[in-house]
């Protein structure tokens, strides 16, 4: 039984590392998200400011302006994928966790049955009923 649990938490651990590493990797499509727009919100303030361009960048403005916007797109298709993926990671690690919990509830029942065994079995001997 404790080779079991020890085996069980070290699926735990192992879970809980990839549970990290999916909320990290969430976290830098979220951080690149956030990147891609500001850049889309200052080129498309650069390009209404008529001062600075005077129209000769306008095309080329545009053309970055749709590839920002390809790029944002792809990522929130990422970010989409990623968040079932960190999901079903926690999910993954909470049936483990539970797991485990349930084996060390029943290693500690086995413990109290056999102590209460080996007490009652001291009892019967006529020996000292001490507590192990």
């Amino acid at each position: 039984m404790k080779q079991r649990i020890r085996k069980i938490d070290r699926i735990l651990k192992v879970q809980q590392h990839l549970q990290r590493e999916a909320e990290l990797r969430l976290a830098n499509l979220e951080r690149e998200a956030t990147g891609l727009k500001t850049a889309q919100e200052n080129l498309i303030q650069t390009m209404n400011d008529h001062e600075t361009l005077h129209g000769l960048f306008v095309d080329v403005a545009a053309k970055r302006l749709q590839v920002l916007a390809s790029q944002a797109s792809a990522v929130e298709k990422a970010k989409l994928v990623q968040k079932s993926v960190t999901l079903d990671r926690a999910m993954q690690a909470k049936r483990v966790e539970k797991m485990l919990s349930g084996l060390k509830d029943q290693e500690r029942r086995e413990t109290e049955k056999k102590d209460l065994a080996s007490v009652l079995e001291n009892v019967s001997r006529g020996e000292s009923a001490s507590f192990p």
